[in-house]
């Protein structure tokens, strides 16, 4: 049998307004959108790529953008971490992250193809305070 690697990050970007968020115990929403294509036409391994973004109450923008090779299978769970994972990194504390994440799921409705995902990701970069 072979071995079918998890997906496993090969880049990461961040593009922060600040290096963290200014008050989580204020209003702040959060999103995220995705590509993916197999490395083939019937391969289970695929490329992912992910957005995850946060705004804070002062309209603070923080961005993540990541990339993923392995199974197919892991990209709902991948997707989901790769959010939590930055919160924390913004200082977003524990409670919040989950109360935010309860009702999280990733969707179809959140994919798109390959030039509608990078012009959705240069209209999100256009709205940071520091792009501005």
């Amino acid at each position: 049998m072979l071995y079918k690697p998890p997906l496993r990050e090969t880049a990461r970007y961040d593009y922060f307004d600040q290096a963290e968020i200014a008050d989580d115990m204020l209003e702040f929403s959060s999103g995220y959108f995705y590509n993916g294509a197999r490395q083939g036409p019937k391969a289970d391994v695929i490329d992912l790529s992910v957005v995850t973004w946060v705004m804070d109450f002062q309209e603070n923008l923080f961005i993540r953008y990541c990339r993923y090779t392995g199974l197919k299978d892991a990209r709902k769970e991948k997707i989901t971490e790769q959010m939590k994972i930055m919160m924390r990194n913004i200082s977003i504390s524990e409670g919040f992250i989950k109360r935010q994440l309860v009702d999280f799921e990733v969707g179809k409705e959140e994919f798109y193809k390959r030039e509608e995902f990078e012009k959705k990701f240069l209209e999100l970069r256009s709205k940071m305070k520091s792009v501005r």
